[in-house]
């Protein structure tokens, strides 16, 4: 019979009592008349043996968020249910930035967990091949996932699985707006924008500038939040909006980032931020609370923003008085493309570290994190949701107002984006960003940005050896 170290425990404390009940006992006393015998000295007891050590599993995140789910997560059943068999679990956050990096370079990943860049650690050659664990796993399977969010790069390169979704990574797009100061302005809630024009309109309305030509309020940022998506994690947003398919042919291994369709879309952003003044909303965004992502809509000095499903949970957590106004809808769309409802299935990925210490006794960890009660506490604590469908299919999206419209549009989107498996994302974002604030600040005309962006990319492609990688792929 093969004994649980649980059993093991009990029976060890059951013989140590009945030990001690023992020695409490009366002695028999020898009679008198004959010298008693020497009594036979007991055979000598083994100690006790100590209780073994357990075994740390080293699950570290990047975010910070999560930290205060931790104590919900270890009363879990499940969480209980791995350190049951030995394990230690040890749940570190806001791991991610230079020291993640680190320590995945010097060989002292942890086991288990998501720290970002979790593609550059695939490329790099440090993450797990999960597809033995998937294969032999009742919980994690392929087709209980979007497919989008399965497939995304920062779980699969080259057919091969290394990570799963996991924490935060459901759909990506909406336009998330503050009724109130919509109503103030004269518009209607009930009727949104449908197209950029139209946006447009809404943002030159809804934007106020003081006696002296200070921003005091502004319609929404285009690169704020997921506008601000390039080649990343959440997607690339321009080139969804404005259906530029040619991007990368991955056939062949070669960009189009000058495509009419990419100078007309940097343009027509320009022109919101032109309307405010680009040092207006540097200034704004300089003010303490009123940042990027949430900060400046939290403040109610942005009316409407670009974000992700997880806008409306996360606004509930940190401004209540808010969020009670916050209604989501379709993102508004470029003239020639009216009527089209997009949705990006994106989205973070958790996965084993090649070189973790017991990385090959962690993916317990991540069937746990699709379990529902580690998403309940990660929905009700943060407002974050799984890409787990059936998870999904059971969400009270009541909770908090404009989620409903992210649930419904999975299902209602006539456009699905996926991610962008490039090899060299980082660099294609950065210096998008670069070319994006040229355009705005009329430093450069849209094509000009564009063709630089080109040359750019296509030296980089050459110079880091993917130009040559790929076609031996």
């Amino acid at each position: 019979m093969k004994l649980s170290r649980r059993t093991f425990v009990q029976m060890a404390a059951f013989g140590a009592a009945g030990m001690a009940l023992a020695a409490c006992a009366p002695k028999a006393t020898p009679a008198p008349a004959e010298a008693a015998p020497e009594a036979a000295k007991p055979a000598e007891q083994p100690a006790a043996p100590a209780a073994k050590e357990k075994v740390l599993l080293k699950y570290h995140i990047f975010w910070n968020q999560p930290q205060a789910c931790e104590p919900a997560f270890r009363a879990t059943e499940e969480w209980q249910a791995i350190e049951a068999q030995g394990y230690e679990i040890e749940f570190g956050t806001g791991r991610g930035g230079d020291a993640g990096r680190t320590a995945v370079a010097a060989g002292t990943p942890p086991d288990v967990g998501d720290l970002g860049p979790h593609f550059d650690f695939i490329l790099g050659g440090k993450m797990m091949d999960l597809g033995p664990y998937v294969e032999a796993s009742e919980v994690v399977k392929p087709e209980k996932f979007f497919e989008g969010n399965w497939t995304n790069a920062h779980a699969q390169w080259q057919g091969v699985q290394y990570g799963v979704p996991a924490h935060e990574c459901y759909v990506r797009r909406g336009l998330n707006m503050n009724s109130r100061l919509i109503g103030e302005a004269g518009l209607d809630i009930n009727n949104p924008p449908q197209t950029l024009t139209e946006l447009f309109d809404w943002h030159v309305k809804l934007t106020e500038f003081d006696s002296a030509g200070n921003l005091v309020r502004f319609g929404i940022d285009p690169y704020d939040a997921v506008g601000d998506a390039i080649c990343d994690t959440d997607g690339w947003f321009l080139k969804e909006v404005f259906d530029i398919t040619n991007a990368f042919d991955p056939a062949t291994g070669t960009f189009a980032l000058n495509d009419e369709k990419f100078v007309e879309a940097v343009d027509t952003m320009a022109e919101f931020i032109r309307h405010m003044g680009a040092d207006n909303l540097q200034g704004m965004r300089s003010v303490e609370g009123q940042g990027t992502w949430g900060g400046s809509y939290n403040a109610e000095v942005q009316a409407m923003i670009f974000e992700g499903y997880w806008h409306p949970g996360e606004t509930v957590k940190e401004k209540p008085e808010v969020a009670q106004y916050n209604v989501a809808t379709w993102i508004p769309m470029p003239d020639y493309r009216a009527g089209d409802k997009i949705q990006g299935f994106n989205g973070h990925a958790t996965g084993l570290f090649l070189e973790g210490e017991h990385a090959k006794e962690a993916f317990p960890v991540i069937e746990m994190l699709q379990s529902k009660a580690i998403c309940d506490i990660i929905f009700d604590t943060i407002g974050w949701l799984p890409a787990f469908q059936e998870y999904i299919d059971g969400v009270d999206a009541s909770k908090f107002p404009g989620l409903q419209f992210y649930l419904d549009s999975a299902k209602s989107c006539t456009h699905a984006y996926g991610d962008n498996i490039i090899p060299i994302r980082s660099f294609i974002s950065t210096k998008g960003y670069q070319y994006e604030e040229q355009v705005y600040r009329d430093a450069m005309t849209a094509k000009e940005a564009m063709d630089a962006w080109q040359k750019d990319v296509e030296t980089e492609w050459e110079e880091s050896g993917w130009k040559d990688k790929w076609g031996q792929a």
